[in-house]
């Protein structure tokens, strides 16, 4: 019976733990909406976004916290070629073109079509996509290390699962 009873205090425990956890991460992250530009995603709490222009009529909005960068910018009333934002997108990281990885595409959550990206050189990794939507073509990243992108890949997945284009 006292075996018993250890057994159920260290599942009590370990479920103790695994709540606090999951608490901790849900509260890492929060809900943003940029309304002018027509989209919305997760961004790190604490991350104060701020407003850019990018010329060539991209616009969009900044912001970092804790060494990553949210980049969300947005070319409002055209619907541009997928060549024509991967050059905006390597102008804005200053990664090359042929560091960079198709992971998906496809189509949903407000993009007529998307393409999922990652991008690294040296200390830099670049994760996201670009696309277009109701409103125009986009460039939605987040910048990092490669250290921090590899231990933290799955929130970086539920970021841009949680991009939204409307």
């Amino acid at each position: 019976m006292r075996r018993h009873t250890r057994f159920y205090g260290l599942i009590a425990f370990f479920l103790a733990v695994f709540a606090s956890a999951t608490g901790a991460r849900a509260q890492e992250w929060r809900e943003y909406t940029a309304a002018d530009y027509g989209f919305s995603m997760l961004i790190p709490a604490g991350t104060k976004m701020a407003t850019r222009e990018f010329g060539g009529g991209w616009g969009g909005l900044v912001g970092e916290h804790e060494g990553t960068s949210v980049i969300g910018v947005a070319k409002l009333g055209t619907q541009e070629q997928a060549a024509d934002i991967e050059a905006f997108g390597v102008s804005v990281t200053g990664i090359p073109a042929a560091r960079w990885t198709l992971i998906d595409e496809g189509a949903g959550n407000g993009w007529k079509w998307y393409r999922t990206v990652s991008a690294k050189e040296g200390s830099k990794q670049v994760f996201g996509g670009y696309g277009v939507g109701p409103r125009g073509s986009y460039l939605l990243i987040l910048v990092t290390t490669p250290e921090d992108f590899g231990a933290y890949r799955s929130d970086f997945d539920a970021w841009y699962e949680s991009i939204k284009l409307f």
